[in-house]
């Protein structure tokens, strides 16, 4: 079996990369090269090519594919009023550190910082060693009022963009306060499988 040089199996019937017959030089249409030349035994064997033709394949993707990386505090408890109490302080005293930090000149990333450390300090998930850090995770991966505050699908709604702080949110694990620490959709997420190719 032959192959042009880009990887193509051409099952005896030489074919150049601009996809011109070296029989006749003439240029064919690719449908016909593909299909009536090549068969299905075809196969594509670059890297780069195969990234992309999986990402036109995969039935999951939508156009408005997203990805959000965030990290939480998260206060558990039997006493509702007490853990909701508890995630309004921890949440006004983030509130007060930053105002803190924008009278003092400090510096505008301070948010994640002291979001971390009040992670570290008073949540009661395990993501707490790594400063509440969930990772990145794209809608249905989470809890149903995750989903809800991070990826809305109501008409008119704006997802939270990166740096802004939501809750509380009461889920069935208890009470949290989410830091959005990064956003990426569907462009991001192509070119970061492309860039994985290489």
């Amino acid at each position: 079996m032959a192959h042009c040089s880009c990887g193509f199996s051409t099952a005896g019937r030489p074919v150049n990369v601009l996809g011109r017959s070296r029989t006749n030089n003439s240029v064919a249409p690719y449908s016909t090269i593909f299909t009536g030349s090549i068969g299905r035994s075809a196969v594509l064997h670059m890297s780069f090519f195969d990234g992309i033709s999986k990402a036109f394949q995969n039935k999951e993707y939508k156009p408005q594919d997203q990805r959000v990386r965030a990290s939480h505090i998260l206060i558990k408890g039997e006493d509702f009023e007490q853990v909701f109490g508890k995630i309004k302080q921890i949440m006004g005293e983030l509130n007060e550190r930053m105002q803190q930090e924008a009278e003092g000149g400090g510096s505008d990333n301070a948010l994640l910082p002291i979001f971390s450390e009040l992670a570290r300090r008073e949540s009661q998930c395990s993501s707490a060693t790594q400063g509440g850090d969930l990772g990145l995770f794209g809608p249905g991966k989470m809890v149903q009022e995750f989903d809800q505050a991070l990826f809305p699908e109501e008409e008119g709604a704006i997802s939270p963009p990166v740096g802004s702080v939501v809750g509380p949110i009461v889920t069935e694990f208890g009470c949290h306060m989410i830091l959005v620490t990064q956003r990426e959709t569907n462009k991001e997420q192509v070119e970061e499988k492309l860039a994985r190719n290489d």
